[in-house]
């Protein structure tokens, strides 16, 4: 699935971005994007990796080795 919003704002550290036909507001870390400006269109995808019940299995240790990975 594929969400796409629009960079409304950046305040400090965050870029304020407005999702979907909805306009919902998100507060995302200005680190974990590109360099982005005002305007800018971006994408999302988003992807089920685990499902809850595969993720309750695992212990703390290695859920947070598994997020890490992905980083």
């Amino acid at each position: 699935m594929i969400i796409r919003g629009v960079v409304d704002r950046i305040e400090g550290d965050y870029v304020v971005i407005l999702l979907g036909d909805e306009g919902y507001v998100v507060k995302w870390p200005r680190q974990l994007l590109p360099r982005v400006q005002e305007s800018d269109l971006l994408g999302f995808e988003i992807n089920l990796e685990l499902p809850a019940s595969e993720v309750k299995k695992m212990t703390p240790k290695s859920l947070l080795e598994r997020l890490s990975l992905r980083s």
